[in-house]
């Protein structure tokens, strides 16, 4: 158990600097495409053929969007952060409030794995369509452009996205096929899925385990928090109490 948490505390690690990553990314691209659209309102001839260059940055937001949200889910789902419904698990004993996590903990990771296959499926079907700016056709007919020679790379008048060919070949070697690099990155919604159901299905047979268990230090503390705002109400109420009785004398 204690290789495992080692493993998935190295993959939310991964997570955490991949998701940094982007969100840097987008902030340094969002901020180049204002900069270049502000000058080119001043009638600035290389400010549009730069913006021209720049037509990447919109699909690379959008996506990198999808990638924050999911990215983000899978680490709040890690740190037991995700939204849940807490009022029941204040109201009943340790043992019920284990009960009760081990079963939604379970059923969670049920439903996360039905959506990872569900939009896996979604995905691999998008990503057969290929665009023309991905085509070119040969003796044989249409390729695509990763699989092309350079002169009938050429001959259509388009360029090679080195970068993605070499993710296309690697995937393609997975089973994956990918034709379009928006293709590619939405790959990242049925993986985050898996690894937010693994995660769910952790919890919950944890939860179980410790039912019978001593509790731990988190436990407590967390016990001690709910006792303490548990007093807190009921010193607010019998303030309230006091307050009406006073109006009424």
């Amino acid at each position: 158990m204690e290789y495992l948490k080692r493993f998935d505390d190295g993959v939310a690690r991964g997570e955490a600097a991949l998701a940094t990553l982007f969100l840097i990314s987008m902030i340094l691209a969002a901020s180049l495409q204002a900069v270049f659209r502000n000058i080119a309102g001043f009638d600035v001839a290389w400010a549009n053929e730069v913006l021209e260059s720049l037509t990447w940055i919109d699909p690379f937001l959008q996506k990198g969007t999808l990638w924050l949200a999911f990215l983000g889910a899978s680490l709040a789902t890690k740190e037991n952060r995700h939204i849940g419904v807490d009022l029941l698990p204040r109201l009943v004993p340790r043992k019920g409030k284990l009960l009760m996590r081990g079963v939604t903990g379970i059923g969670s990771a049920i439903v996360s794995f039905f959506l990872a296959r569900a939009f896996w499926s979604a995905v691999l079907v998008n990503a057969e369509e290929r665009p023309a700016t991905m085509e070119v056709y040969g003796d044989t007919g249409s390729l695509h452009v990763c699989d092309a020679t350079a002169a009938q790379v050429a001959d259509a008048g388009l360029d090679v996205p080195s970068f993605f060919c070499a993710m296309r070949g690697a995937l393609s070697g997975l089973g994956v096929p990918v034709e379009t690099p928006a293709a590619a990155l939405q790959l990242i919604v049925p993986v985050m899925f898996v690894i937010m159901a693994t995660r769910l299905f952790a919890n919950g047979v944890g939860a179980f385990l410790r039912i019978n268990k001593p509790p731990t230090p988190e436990e407590l503390a967390e016990e001690g928090v709910h006792a303490e705002e548990a007093a807190d109400d009921a010193e607010d109420a019998a303030g309230g109490d006091d307050d009406d009785e006073g109006e009424g004398a």
